[in-house]
């Protein structure tokens, strides 16, 4: 996979006073749960993680999201 544009946001959601983020690898069925303070934060967390497992090619800022 490569490009920019791999991850979306599904859902953000609270729990426990803290904020939550589902992020969904593009074109999969892969979801990321992530515990962020902004969107643009929990996508460069999903982005590091989906590029650590080799399920995207990080391009640098949030993966398109």
């Amino acid at each position: 996979m490569g490009g920019g544009t791999e991850l979306e946001i599904v859902e953000e959601y609270e729990i426990e006073g803290r904020k939550r983020f589902r992020i969904r690898v593009k074109g999969t069925n892969i979801v990321l749960n992530v515990t962020a303070s902004s969107p643009n934060e929990a996508a460069e967390k999903a982005a590091e993680i989906a590029n650590n497992l080799g399920l995207i090619r990080k391009a640098g800022g949030a993966a398109g999201i």
